[in-house]
């Protein structure tokens, strides 16, 4: 439907007041994950309480996982998503709505955002170089987003504070209450973990790596598409791992290309399915190896080895992103940018600093959905 036409007939749908309605959507549709995944499960599970329609926003290609699990959807972009999105109480993202979207005064957006930044976020990168973006129209599109969000969550004070210049919001549009996808990492069995691991199909007794990096904005194939690369020597790795541990990749929501594991490698190194939560990787796993991701954030509530391979760090701080010091200066894990470096810290002991987790994951203690819940859904019909 032309953008145009879409949000002439979601301004008139708003007209009729809001529905008992919560629209859900995780990383542009793409994915039954995050945040948004942990508020509709406990909505799910106090139907008797909250007596929303809760339906999910799924983009055109990506509904198996939603077909699987019973979850009710609607295609984004659809007529029908348009008049569920125009009669809705709330909507729960963790990514940006198309600009052009209409919110209706009965409906309030909840913004879960989707990491605590290391790199620099918003309305604070100072020479945005994505693919067919220029810094002041970037800037003017965040903040037509922006401005529609009703609450923010933030997983610590430290994000409450950068969102504050980087999102351009009010204080008292904040929420500081730890990440509801998070209460997983702090209430997860052994036993979820082995299952993951056996449908993975990973040889029991080997360690497992995690490598999760980000998406680089000067890697772009196309707008909002980005390249993927293994910058690590993989044979290498092969020679010196492969006897004790299964390296995981697991790529960004951004990433559009494919990158091949020549066959040789493929019961060392392999691609996981993208639209699995992350959270899923991360219980089974022995260590994360990531860039500049804030998954390192969420990891940490495991207190395992986080390993930041990071050759292109002077690249990316100066000319690619820039970075926010007080977290680049203090990252909880050890820091290493060649081959060889990565294999010998993967060998290593344990080097998680537990003051970064204290301080920066205090909040995330397994009940962050619940208050967000109790304290911004009400249940009056």
């Amino acid at each position: 439907m032309k953008e145009r036409v879409a949000k002439l007939l979601m301004w008139l749908l708003t007209r009729f007041g809001s529905k008992n309605i919560i629209v859900f959507e995780s990383f542009f549709g793409k994915q039954y994950s995050d945040s948004p995944k942990a508020i509709y499960e406990y909505l799910k599970t106090h139907q008797d309480e909250y007596k929303y329609q809760l339906i999910w926003s799924v983009k055109e290609g990506f509904e198996d996982q939603f077909k699987e699990n019973e979850i009710e959807y609607v295609r984004r972009g659809s007529l029908r998503w348009i008049i569920l999105m125009a009669r809705s109480s709330y909507w729960i993202n963790n990514t940006r709505q198309p600009s052009w979207i209409i919110k209706g005064k009965g409906t309030k957006y909840i913004q879960t955002w989707h990491g605590t930044p290391l790199k620099k976020l918003g309305l604070d990168i100072e020479k945005v170089t994505m693919h067919g973006a220029d810094t002041e129209s970037y800037r003017l599109n965040f903040i037509k987003d922006t401005e529609k969000w009703d609450s923010l969550i933030a997983q610590n004070k430290y994000a409450a504070k950068v969102f504050k210049t980087a999102f351009n919001i009010p204080e008292e549009k904040l929420i500081v209450s730890g990440y509801p996808r998070n209460d997983y990492l702090l209430n997860y069995t052994e036993d979820e973990a082995a299952n993951i691991k056996r449908k993975l199909g990973i040889i029991e007794g080997k360690k497992v790596i995690l490598y999760a990096p980000t998406w680089k904005d000067n890697k772009s194939l196309s707008k909002g598409a980005y390249e993927a690369f293994l910058p690590m020597n993989l044979e290498e790795m092969f020679a010196e791992l492969s006897d004790d541990y299964v390296l995981l990749i697991k790529w960004h929501y951004l990433i559009a290309n494919e990158v091949e594991i020549p066959e040789k490698y493929k019961d060392f190194a392999f691609k996981v399915p993208q639209t699995i939560d992350i959270n899923q990787y991360f219980i089974m796993s022995d260590m994360l190896i990531t860039d500049y991701s804030s998954v390192f954030f969420d990891y940490a509530n495991l207190k395992r080895k986080i390993i930041f391979y990071t050759p292109d760090w002077e690249e990316y701080e100066n000319e690619v992103r820039g970075m926010y010091p007080e977290i680049s200066q203090s990252l909880p894990g050890e820091q290493v940018s060649d081959t060889a470096e990565l294999i010998n810290a993967i060998k290593t002991e344990d080097t998680l600093n537990i003051d970064f987790v204290n301080k920066y994951c205090s909040y995330d203690d397994g009940h962050a959905t619940q208050r967000i819940v109790e304290q911004k859904i009400t249940n009056k019909i």
